[in-house]
């Protein structure tokens, strides 16, 4: 909850980001537009009251806070070396300042890609795709046994992984969609991934372009493009 989610969207989404309310986006199976949850909330009088609740206060006067057993609380973030990642590693750094010491790291993000998967990464952003409108696709990334590879927060929650197993034998229909959902709130209660947003996407095309209607989730669809020399170039 201290971090920033709608100073993201305004400086690095440009207002292209729908706050999210679980790892589910529009569009898919299992999709609740009626859920409300705190996944993407920006609150940092709540934070700070979580963090003291559990223990992680400031003991020695020095600003920063400590765990419960008194040792430091320092966090590893992980980031990207590319120039579009400034604005939101400022984002970041900012909504640190006012909960806990952070300790930035960069790498290419194919070596943080390679790190995560071996468990090597504290903290990290990143984002995943849709490849196809099944809500299931989306708790891949949740699921424990795919840890080291989609599930790259190695989250592994018994009760979690028996509702995925269960939709996974189900075909769409309310009893598939109700396991997605149970499942849901239960990866927002232990979020192990917060996920800030989904991206709005924004194409343009030039006037003599025809079919160029990206679809949400088929990828190559440069099959069904084509120039019509005859129009104007203007």
């Amino acid at each position: 909850m201290a971090y920033n989610a709608p100073r993201e969207n305004a400086l690095v989404r440009k207002g292209q980001l729908m706050p999210s309310q679980s790892v589910l986006p529009p569009l898919v199976s299992g999709y609740d537009p009626k859920l409300k949850t705190e996944m993407s909330e920006y609150n940092p009088p709540r934070a700070r009251a979580l963090l003291e609740l559990y223990g992680y206060v400031d003991r020695d006067g020095d600003g920063w806070r400590e765990q419960p057993d008194g040792s430091p609380l320092v966090l590893e973030f992980s980031t990207e070396v590319r120039s579009s990642a400034a604005p939101l590693n400022e984002v970041w750094q900012a909504s640190f300042r006012t909960s806990a010491r952070v300790n930035f790291g960069s790498a290419t993000r194919q070596e943080n890609i390679k790190a995560s998967r071996a468990g090597k990464l504290q903290m990290w952003g990143t984002g995943w795709s849709g490849a196809l409108p099944d809500g299931g696709y989306f708790l891949d990334v949740l699921y424990g046994p795919n840890k080291g590879q989609s599930n790259h927060a190695r989250f592994d929650l018994p009760a979690f992984n028996a509702l995925y197993e269960q939709q996974r034998r189900l075909p769409d229909g309310p009893e598939r969609a109700a396991l997605i959902q149970q499942a849901l709130k239960l990866s927002v209660a232990y979020m192990p991934i917060k996920a800030t947003g989904h991206v709005i996407g924004l194409w343009v095309s030039h006037p003599r372009v025809h079919g160029y209607v990206p679809h949400p989730f088929i990828r190559e669809y440069g099959r069904y493009l084509d120039v019509d020399p005859a129009l104007p170039a203007h």
